[in-house]
């Protein structure tokens, strides 16, 4: 009984459902923002599964590049699948790859996803779909608190979302927000529980709202006994905090107020983890037993020996074909920290300097970002969103509302 062609044949299968996600941190280092939303032009080029995370990519970049209307599109279309699909292949995930999942994120994707698309309508005035947002960004980022898992602890929508109430004039509402934040575990590797803007009136005396992005976001990899663990890993970046400097004249420093790997290994575990484990000891038990079946019914012979080598085949085709490896796809555009800077300044057009320092003090001058443009209404907020590294482009009004694929060719 030949069974080699088999096998390779199983192999094949195997490995067929494991075949990686578009690799979105090697485009960024291959031609940046552009790279990855030429790249992802033709969401239908990916497969179905990996759509939801490719399209947070997409919004990303746009955004970054200043194509915010465009942006808020992807995004939005991004939340309806994580906030109200049910996914799919997940009957496959429990035997093949777990990458047979559709990618709905996990609550720190979730909550990011709908923290973007909140800022981006709030940036064009439309503040109530900016506070569904900020709050969907609460809820998802909350476990079941009767059964003593997480509370939301992600100071970012709490924040946009008293700016928000404060268009009402709701005072009580960003009283109430505040008093959520107070009981909250004053952990300085989630948040700056020193940050001056957690009050009512910091709060009603500002009118600007400068959100700065550090460092890149946590990433996942397969660990562990046939890669069955999903390992959590911090990036690495050197970027601790940052200045500000508005019309050459110093503002501040900037406090933090978000942790994104913080957020990652803290919002519980995954069922997914015990259905791996078991994958795991059943993949090598079956590949064991298999194979042992097999050289008995070699060494038997005969009839009992066909018997016994197919009923070994079997199992040994059935523990390769089985994929305990975890699911390490993830959104890794997102930053490590967010930071805070809230201010008052006169209405009109501000140039807006950032300066970026290491955990010793020292300024990292590559990073430094000059000419930044600020518009300060006359009644309202001006929110500034930025990065360290790689920058975002503020990008003006028109461009804001431009295709950002006109006049491009098509990806091949």
């Amino acid at each position: 009984m030949n069974i080699k062609p088999i096998l390779a044949l199983c192999a094949l299968l195997a490995l067929a459902g494991c075949q990686s996600v578009y690799d979105a941190k090697a485009a960024m280092k291959k031609g940046g923002y552009q790279q990855v939303m030429m790249d992802t032009q033709d969401l239908n080029a990916f497969p179905e599964r990996d759509q939801t995370l490719v399209l947070n990519w997409r919004a990303h970049s746009k955004m970054a590049l200043g194509y915010r209307d465009s942006a808020r599109v992807d995004y939005l279309r991004a939340w309806n699948i994580m906030n109200h699909g049910d996914g799919g292949g997940v009957a496959a995930a429990n035997w093949f790859s777990e990458r047979q999942k559709f990618w709905m994120g996990d609550p720190y994707e979730r909550a990011f996803n709908s923290w973007y698309l909140g800022v981006l309508y709030y940036q064009q005035g439309k503040f109530e779909d900016a506070m569904a947002c900020f709050r969907n960004a609460i809820f998802v980022d909350t476990g079941d608190l009767k059964q003593g898992e997480f509370a939301a602890d992600w100071l970012p929508a709490f924040v946009m979302r008293m700016r928000c109430f404060l268009t009402r004039g709701d005072e009580g509402s960003v009283k109430m927000l505040l008093e959520e934040i107070s009981r909250l575990e004053k952990d300085k590797a989630n948040f700056d529980p020193e940050c001056p803007w957690l009050t009512v009136e910091a709060q009603k005396d500002a009118n600007v709202v400068m959100m700065i992005e550090l460092g890149e976001g946590p990433y996942f990899t397969a660990e562990g006994h046939h890669g069955s663990v999903r390992a959590m890993n911090q990036g690495d970046y050197r970027e601790r905090f940052a200045e500000v400097f508005v019309n050459g004249q110093k503002l501040g420093t900037t406090y933090k107020i978000g942790d994104t790997f913080y957020q990652c290994i803290t919002r519980g575990g995954r069922v997914m983890d015990d259905i791996l484990k078991g994958k795991a000891i059943a993949k090598t038990t079956m590949i064991a037993a298999g194979a042992t079946a097999m050289a008995v019914g070699h060494r038997v012979g005969g009839k009992g020996g066909l018997v016994a080598m197919g009923v070994g085949a079997a199992v040994l085709i059935g523990g390769l074909l089985m994929n305990a490896e975890a699911d390490i796809r993830g959104n890794t555009l997102l930053p490590g920290e967010t930071h805070l800077m809230m201010a008052k300044l006169p209405p009109g057009k501000h140039d807006v300097e950032l300066r970026f320092y290491d955990a010793n003090g020292r300024e990292l001058r590559d990073m430094r970002q000059v000419g930044v443009p600020l518009e300060v209404p006359e009644t309202g907020d001006a929110v500034l969103l930025a990065r360290s590294h790689p920058r975002y482009k503020p990008g003006s009004q028109s461009q804001a509302q431009a295709d950002p694929y006109a006049g491009l060719p098509k990806k091949k």
